[in-house]
């Protein structure tokens, strides 16, 4: 049987042994399993030692896995209609609190996997990860459905073949989603230089100076047609938020421009875009996260405010009414090879040229951030390492906000050649998330 690489990691199916069980609190028949550092709620039959799956919150079970194991709520979409489960039509992971105790994610067994590779779920190892099988889709990342005309997705195609005739192979790079900490915990190790900062809570913007292919006037194509040596690539500006479901860009300063319906009805990318282009030099990449408001006094993210001054007719400030929050620089050779500035080095270049990189909270070694004790495992280290994590990092107000708003989170980065970054949300910031998705409201990014 083989087994493809989940399209998102952050979504999708773990196998996983259970390790560690816990009393809650008014609950006869149900306890918490501790699953990769979270408290999931699983009844009493489950014991330390059982393997299975865990689907992280947010996580959306396919209909066909729903069904063949009797999940759905409403008994005619079962396979057997006189069971009945507890998931909503939507399939969808939430964060729940039982009788005051959270739970943060599914735990179920192997078994349930039988309708789609009989017997082989018995060879599934521990760690590995998956959202289809055999072909059948078992998770995905849960969205809110926006309707998408035919004729949109067509057009996409058309730019996408646009894009070809200007972009040159290599040269911008979207942002890849950040992974969970709790999935990679067991890659922090004691003498591993890392970089914690804080996350906030916006939209994710790109600015980058690279090689395009060059507008070549009449004169140059004739002097190309005999042979003539005409340079075809230039250095242009490209913008775009930082990870398009679309894969488009928002543009390609005088030569290309998005045509797509913004989520906001202001180009937060093109203003952020305009105030980063004086710093942009040849082969360099910015990226960033836009807090605040839009220039027509829309909230970024709702409630979310980091300081700033919702605008009234006035001139649209960088600072004021909005921030950008540089986290990642990169520098593009003409060759198409990337090299990545450290944590380090993207807070020295954004102090050199008076712009804001995120928050630093920690700089240093991971064995100075929590010291370990050579008589445990590193990978007991590794668990109190999140734990410490958590308990210092999550749960709190946002301290940057006026309003009173929970604190997303924070983000470890591990100084390599690559960029190499992990998340810690905090469990409020789950909860508020899930409210936001309960209501309909559209995740920016999607």
């Amino acid at each position: 049987m083989k087994i493809n690489k989940p399209k998102n990691p952050n979504y999708c199916a773990t196998v996983v042994q259970i390790k560690r069980l816990v009393e809650l609190d008014n609950c006869d028949n149900l306890q918490g399993a501790i699953i990769m550092g979270n408290q999931v709620i699983v009844d009493k039959s489950v014991k330390v030692g059982d393997v299975g799956l865990y689907f992280p919150l947010e996580t959306q079970l396919s209909e066909q896995y729903l069904s063949n194991n009797n999940l759905f709520r409403h008994k005619e979409k079962n396979v057997d209609v006189e069971k009945s489960g507890y998931f909503d039509d939507n399939g969808r992971v939430r964060c729940i609190k039982l009788r005051g105790n959270k739970s943060e994610g599914v735990f179920m067994p192997l078994t349930s996997l039988e309708f789609v590779i009989g017997d082989e779920y018995k060879s599934l190892k521990e760690n590995t990860e998956f959202d289809e099988l055999e072909g059948v889709e078992i998770c995905r990342k849960y969205v809110v459905k926006v309707k998408e005309s035919n004729s949109s997705s067509k057009n996409n195609s058309k730019k996408q073949s646009k894009l070809k005739e200007l972009m040159i192979e290599n040269q911008f790079r979207f942002h890849e989603d950040t992974l969970m900490l709790y999935k990679n915990i067991h890659k922090i190790k004691p003498d591993d230089l890392i970089s914690i900062t804080y996350k906030e809570h916006g939209c994710s913007g790109i600015s980058s100076k690279i090689l395009i292919k060059k507008e070549l006037n009449l004169f140059e194509k004739i002097l190309l047609f005999f042979g003539v040596n005409i340079p075809k690539e230039e250095y242009g500006y490209v913008y775009s938020s930082g990870k398009p479901r679309s894969k488009l860009p928002k543009g390609i300063v005088g030569r290309y421009k998005n045509p797509n319906k913004d989520f906001y009805e202001n180009d937060i990318w093109k203003d952020s875009f305009e105030y980063l282009k004086e710093y942009l030099t040849d082969g360099l990449t910015l990226y960033y996260e836009i807090v605040g408001y839009t220039r027509n006094g829309d909230m970024i993210q709702k409630g979310y405010d980091y300081g700033c001054t919702q605008p009234n007719g006035e001139e649209y400030v960088e600072g004021v009414h909005y921030k950008i929050k540089i986290y990642r620089i990169t520098y593009t050779n003409q060759s198409g090879k990337v090299f990545e500035f450290s944590a380090k080095q993207v807070q020295d270049w954004c102090n050199q040229f008076g712009l804001t990189p995120v928050t630093q909270l920690y700089y240093g070694y991971a064995g100075g951030f929590l010291k370990h004790d050579k008589r445990t495992t590193i990978q007991t280290w590794q668990e109190q390492f999140m734990e410490s994590i958590k308990e210092k990092y999550n749960e709190k107000d946002c301290y940057m906000c006026n309003n009173k708003v929970p604190e997303e989170g924070v983000v470890i980065r591990i100084e390599k050649n690559d960029f190499e970054a992990y998340k810690q949300k905090s469990n409020r910031f789950y909860e508020l998330e899930t409210k936001m998705l309960d209501e309909g409201v559209v995740d920016i990014e999607e």
